[in-house]
């Protein structure tokens, strides 16, 4: 009978262990499934621009008036689609090195978007890719190139003077990914064609 107790009370114990270990197992995926698995499908937002065609065109403005456009694009290089992107330029830079105190936070509008509206938020699907204004020029202002935002708001302006050199900084927002940010310097010479940007 001792013999018999001892071995019940031996395998008693191995099937709790193995319970145990099954419980600590299951905690373990569901840790990798909850916090692993997000992760490795997180989109990814990048910025990219040439000084070339298709990210420097023309194309009339809303109201039919020729212009030249500059713009960057922005895509989602991670696995799972990005939400609510928003693009904005964050800073414009005196000659000092600080941001202006003249210029707030703008929001940029995206290439296919209404201006009837201030700029929204789009998704962009792992792998595509999408245009956002930066800048653009039209022959009857040929005192400043205007930034791709809304018309209303504070009242704050919405230009970069003509016959100066002007440093940027563009940010790209998504509800789930982190913001990715890049600089640039913006020339124009009071024609449309001498409008140009380049990389900071």
């Amino acid at each position: 009978m001792l013999d018999v107790s001892v071995n019940i009370t031996q395998g008693t114990s191995i099937w709790e262990a193995a319970a145990a270990i099954g419980t600590v197992g299951a905690v373990i995926v569901a840790l990798l499934l909850g916090v692993a698995l997000p992760w490795f499908r997180r989109p990814c937002l990048k910025i990219d621009y040439q000084p070339r065609d298709p990210y420097c065109r023309d194309a009339p403005l809303p109201q039919g008036l020729p212009a030249h456009w500059v713009r960057v694009k922005v895509t989602n290089k991670g696995r799972g689609a990005a939400k609510r992107c928003i693009g904005k330029m964050i800073a414009v830079y005196g000659v000092d090195g600080r941001p202006r105190a003249d210029r707030d936070p703008m929001r940029l509008y995206w290439a296919d978007a209404s201006w009837k509206q201030p700029p929204e938020p789009l998704d962009l699907a792992r792998d595509e890719s999408e245009y956002l204004g930066v800048v653009y020029a039209h022959k009857d202002n040929p005192s400043a190139a205007l930034i791709s935002t809304h018309g209303g708001g504070s009242g704050f302006r919405k230009e970069l003077e003509a016959g100066q050199s002007h440093r940027v900084r563009l940010a790209v927002y998504a509800d789930n990914a982190k913001p990715e940010t890049a600089e640039f310097l913006i020339t124009y010479g009071g024609d449309v064609d001498s409008l140009r940007m380049d990389w900071a």
